[in-house]
Formats: structure tokens, sequence, C-alpha cells
């Protein structure tokens, strides 16, 4: 230190949290800070990962049950099928044509539900790791996700919701501290 208090190396004070950035240089922090290799995952990302987590312990959730529905005896489910056909008789609803139509619409919709569930699960888990396979693997997974719900969504107008969850992801992967987190800016 010099006599007067200004330290040689630190002509600027800003060192030492003097708080002042140099002239003409940008304040990069925000976006620096998220790329040390010990940073704490963006809050866009985080709820990102939330949100996964969530809705692939959904699907695995609607995975069993469509696979306990399959696990139901075939007259079982002709008698049901019998009873809901006698409910909806004055109404201009069409029941299913066989039991087999039913179980074969049951084991699609537990695969996709599962494999839904399960890939959203793994890539919630590995979302903490920096690398650009996982980032582009969420936007992705999203976005196909996103894709499906809204080629569904000419009969099931419910299918808005989580279409609303799945662009969100998206729009929130794609964000600048995001991007910057796994060193995409």
């Amino acid at each position: 230190m010099f006599s007067s208090g200004q330290d040689p190396y630190d002509p600027d004070g800003t060192q030492h949290g003097g708080g002042v950035p140099p002239r003409g240089m940008p304040d990069f922090g925000a976006h620096l800070d998220a790329l040390r290799p010990d940073a704490p995952l963006p809050g866009k990302v985080a709820l990102v990962r939330v949100l996964m987590f969530v809705g692939g312990a959904c699907g695995l959730a609607l995975s069993a049950l469509f696979l306990m529905g399959l696990s139901v005896s075939s007259e079982a489910v002709a008698e049901a099928m019998r009873q809901q056909a006698d409910a909806a008789s004055g109404q201009s609803a069409e029941p299913f044509s066989d039991v087999e139509t039913v179980r074969a619409m049951m084991a699609a919709m537990a695969a996709v539900t599962g494999v839904y569930g399960l890939l959203s699960t793994l890539l919630a888990a590995r979302i903490h790791h920096r690398t650009v396979g996982v980032f582009w693997g969420v936007v992705l997974f999203q976005a196909a996700a996103g894709a499906l719900l809204l080629w569904s969504l000419a009969g099931d107008y419910f299918a808005v919701i989580p279409l609303g969850f799945a662009v969100m992801m998206v729009v929130h992967m794609f964000s600048r501290e995001a991007r910057a987190h796994y060193g995409l800016l």
C-alpha cells in the first residue's frame, strides 16, 4: 500500500470490494458466475427439473394404473363394457367394439406414459450435469412431448394444460441464465 492508501495493483479500487467496475467494461458478473464449476442451478433450470420429476412420477403412476387394468380378466372387462353400454344406451355415445381393442389401447397408453415417465425422471436426475447433451436432451424431449400434446389437442382440450407446461419448460431452458449455465452463450 502507498501512504495514500491506494493499492498499486488495484488502481481503480475494484479488486477489494470497491464496487465500481472499470470504465468501459460492462458488468458481466451475473452471466460469468453461471460459468463457475461450482455454480448452483439457475432458478429456471431448477423449476424445469422439479416439473420434470413431477411429470415423470405422474407418468410412471399412470403407467402402473394402466398395467393394473391389464391384469383384470377379459370376462370382467366385457361385463364392465356391457354395463357401460346399458348406461349409455340413451345417449349418442358409441361404445368400444370389443375387449381386445380396450386391452390394446390400455397397453399402448401404459407404454407411452411409462416411457414418458422414465425419460422425464432420467433427464431430471441428470439435469444438474452441465453438458450440452443434457441441455439438448431436455429441450428435445419437452419439444417432442409438446408436439404429441399439440396433436392430441384436436380431441382433448384438457391437453392444453400439460402443453403449457411443456412450452414453459422449453422457454425456460432457452433463457439466458440457463444457456449460460450450460456454456451456450
